[in-house]
């Protein structure tokens, strides 16, 4: 069944603060959608009005156009504030958080196992949460999200404080939830992670949402008149004798700045009729990290 989520004017206040002044977006099946800002922009709000752990105040959530509440929707959350019992064992916790979630005992023990073997933790079944390093605790807490085989998966801060090599494990899985149709609503402060998974983000500012859509059609509205060129040879005569803009130099790496084709024109033949070789030429978007910095580095 496709199913697509759609937040209309959500808004909440806290006596006289609006956390949320009327936010809306939708998420489709199997999308990973970023919801982004600095701390205090409304994003743990929003997300706790979503799963139900609060309510709001105004707008709507609803799912196929029918009110969320009335719909039978299996959440995952991973909270930013870690929160697992840590004199329990790793089964006990994670095995009766599934039945919680309405997941048979048998079927919770075998995913159980299968998780542990894709976290590359199969003996930890009957460890001590005390007992684990921060990262694995990560790993338990991010297994209990998903043990039940949630619709619909919440990663607040997902790689926060992980190796890089947990990074690249904790991707692989998110990647293959993706593929099974899960839909994955992400918070993050790493602008990398989110570009890499989230074809659509909204960028909230003091619980308004001044930022919102495809984030390919949003980089093009930056586009800052750039080029990548990486060659063969040092290119500083031909940017000089162009009258280009270097913005940034790596050894044989340069991003220009220009203010015609003509003159991108211009510089490529002649850098071309020299003979010097080219790796790498492209028109380049802004990151998604210069685009917050250029929103909210106030």
């Amino acid at each position: 069944m496709y199913m697509r989520i759609d937040i209309k004017d959500l808004q909440k206040n806290f006596g006289e603060t609006k956390a949320l002044k009327g936010i809306s977006f939708s998420v489709n099946q199997g999308e990973a959608f970023g919801l982004l800002g600095r701390n205090g922009a409304g994003k743990t709000t929003a997300i706790r009005i979503i799963l139900g752990i609060i309510d709001k105040d105004g707008g709507s959530i609803t799912v196929d156009g029918k009110d969320i509440k009335s719909q039978k929707l299996k959440f995952g959350y991973l909270p930013e504030e870690r929160g697992l019992y840590l004199k329990y064992s790793v089964s006990d916790q994670l095995i009766y958080l599934a039945r919680i979630n309405g997941m048979d005992k048998k079927v919770a023990k075998k995913n159980l196992v299968d998780l542990l073997d894709e976290f590359q933790i199969p003996s930890y079944y009957n460890k001590k949460v005390e007992s684990l390093s921060k990262g694995n605790k990560q790993k338990i807490q991010l297994i209990a999200s998903i043990l039940h085989n949630p619709d619909i998966v919440v990663l607040d801060e997902p790689f926060s404080g992980l190796d890089p090599v947990n990074i690249e494990l904790f991707k692989s899985v998110i990647k293959r939830l993706l593929k099974e149709g899960k839909t994955v609503l992400f918070s993050s402060h790493r602008m990398g992670d989110v570009e890499e998974f989230c074809k659509k983000i909204s960028l909230l500012k003091s619980g308004e949402m001044i930022l919102s859509g495809d984030l390919e059609e949003i980089k093009e509205k930056y586009q800052q008149n750039q080029i990548e060129i990486n060659t063969s040879s040092d290119l500083s005569k031909y940017i000089e004798a162009n009258n280009l803009e270097v913005v940034e130099k790596q050894e044989k790496r340069h991003i220009i700045r220009y203010r015609s084709n003509e003159q991108v024109n211009k510089f490529f033949k002649e850098i071309v009729t020299c003979g010097i070789e080219i790796f790498k030429f492209e028109y380049r978007k802004p990151t998604l990290n210069e685009i917050f910095i250029k929103e909210l580095g106030d």
